[in-house]
């Protein structure tokens, strides 16, 4: 494993166990006891730890940071993890050079890589109080500077430090929540640690119903809001339930059952608030024909090129999210049934959700693009379970892709390809699509197209969604501008006039309809 830690992302509102983050970095106890002895803030000081997942992702960022720049007294720069270190003072050996500079030669305390570098008398103090088993890397640092070990760094700027006083209580309802889908889990989270942003850090165990008030005056003034600060209805609404459901939750634990057993009561939130909102920004959104375009336009020279262009087509003919497309398989595109199986089982779906999806009936480039790249890929030796979008290192790196008997190549962590290669197409274009706006452009095509009422009910089954009126509702709305344009058309339209029948007519027309009702 690469001692960067590359690739390894931990969710920011999550909280992690010290056995967590070893399984994760491939790590021992004693790497995660020298994380927190150089700077690694755990949420509390009781034991064991717990960690905020964006506090640990900021201390690695912050490490690989400062080894680009000017190393602290007594650090390293460690090839091996790559970041800014302090050595295993136990290995510690100083050698004077020919030249009277004193050279310093240890070992990394996390990954066991001989460092060294010329050292200075600061160095020297460093080292002579790390012998000291009782000193940690923090107190070395106190009162030179706020930022220890990169900790809090992306709250610092904005001015906040509200450490982890919750982080206990969130770590045992993540078990509570552990029969929702992953991303359900995520948006739960998202929700409470507004709610501790609000309140700055309160510890849940003190809660009033004035403070469940004030987070709901701040979802209120969100969807009032105009700009970055702007919450849509729907993501008001969302929070609002999952916050009271945390809250319902909450009040039965131990520790906090003196709770008022009313404070779920006061997250909700009156319907009028919704309807005063004004709806954000139309979503752009291609037709399926400019979407055809955009996939000509896209360069095919290199491998990458031809990627991207099966990332782009694979969207439209699936109706697929980005986090979807990464994770695919190569027997998960089936060409002889022309279906994409997506298997919730083996990849990064919403909801946990499995499904068969019919190719959807657009143009024929859409699918020359996805088997140009698979015969590409099945050339190389890639089949069946290996990723049907593998990324590049990881073909370079494998050797045995042609043996019969191998692990499969993983798919990619990351969805940063599909959005670059949405990118890719809309190079020339002034306004910028992202992957889920496919969907918009779906929906948009359905309603264009004379369908049946079964058919459309196909349609959006083929979307993913459990009914049409999850397709009307938040897919392929008219913007303003085609609002506009309709009502023009209908306004120039003339109605027909009311047309009135002669006597003759009307006997003509009883006279057809009594000799149909008679059989003759």
């Amino acid at each position: 494993m690469s001692r960067s830690y590359t690739g390894k992302k931990l969710k920011k509102n999550r909280v992690y166990s010290g056995q967590d983050l070893q399984q994760v970095y491939s790590v021992s106890a004693n790497t995660i006891s020298n994380w927190v002895k150089t700077g690694l803030r755990p949420s509390d000081d009781k034991r064991p730890y717990l960690f905020r997942g964006g506090c640990v992702m900021d201390f690695h960022r912050a490490r690989q940071e400062r080894a680009k720049t000017k190393l602290r007294p007594g650090e390293f720069k460690c090839t091996g993890c790559k970041s800014a270190v302090f050595p295993d003072v136990s290995s510690l050996e100083e050698l004077r050079t020919k030249n009277g500079a004193l050279m310093g030669m240890a070992r990394c305390s996390e990954c066991g890589c001989h460092v060294r570098k010329f050292i200075s008398q600061a160095d020297l103090e460093v080292f002579e109080q790390l012998h000291d088993p009782n000193t940690t890397v923090d107190s070395l640092r106190e009162g030179k500077r706020t930022d220890l070990g990169g900790i809090w760094s992306s709250e610092e700027k904005d001015g906040h430090d509200w450490g982890g006083a919750n982080d206990r209580i969130l770590f045992n309802w993540q078990f509570h929540a552990g029969y929702l889908a992953e991303q359900t889990i995520d948006q739960h989270l998202a929700a409470i640690r507004f709610m501790e942003d609000v309140l700055a850090g309160k510890s849940f165990d003190h809660l009033t119903i004035r403070d469940v008030d004030v987070v709901r005056s701040a979802l209120k003034d969100a969807l009032a809001a105009r700009g970055d600060g702007q919450k849509s209805r729907s993501t008001v609404s969302h929070q609002a339930s999952h916050i009271m459901a945390f809250l319902e939750w909450l009040i039965v634990q131990d520790g906090y059952k003196r709770l008022p057993k009313d404070l779920p009561g006061y997250m909700k939130m009156p319907k009028a608030i919704y309807a005063k909102a004004m709806p954000k920004t139309d979503k752009a959104y291609l037709s399926i024909e400019e979407a055809g375009g955009f996939l000509t336009g896209m360069a095919c020279v290199t491998t990458a090129d031809k990627r991207a262009r099966a990332m782009f087509a694979i969207a439209f003919l699936g109706a697929l999210r980005a986090d979807t497309i990464t994770s695919l398989r190569v027997c998960h595109f089936d060409t002889e049934n022309r279906q994409i199986i997506q298997d919730a089982t083996a990849s990064r779906t919403k909801n946990g959700k499995s499904l068969r999806i019919n190719w959807f009936p657009i143009s024929e480039s859409f699918i020359e693009a996805v088997n140009d790249w698979v015969e590409i890929i099945t050339k190389a030796g890639l089949r069946g379970q290996d990723a049907l979008f593998p990324s590049f290192p990881s073909l370079k790196s494998r050797k045995d892709l042609k043996l019969l008997e191998r692990d499969p190549v993983e798919p990619m962590t990351s969805k940063d390809a599909v959005t670059k290669a949405f990118a890719s197409a809309c190079r020339n274009s002034v306004v910028k699509y992202n992957p889920h706006s496919v969907k918009d452009t779906l929906a948009a095509e359905r309603d264009r197209r004379p369908l049946t009422q079964p058919q459309r009910k196909a349609w959006s089954e083929n979307m993913g969604h459990e009914s049409e009126k999850i397709t009307e509702t938040h897919y392929g709305k008219l913007s303003d501008e085609e609002r506009v344009e309709l009502f023009e058309e209908i306004a120039e339209s003339k109605p027909a006039g009311q047309r009135t029948m002669t006597n003759e007519e009307k006997i003509e027309l009883m006279d057809n309809i009594l000799d149909a009702l008679n059989g003759r």
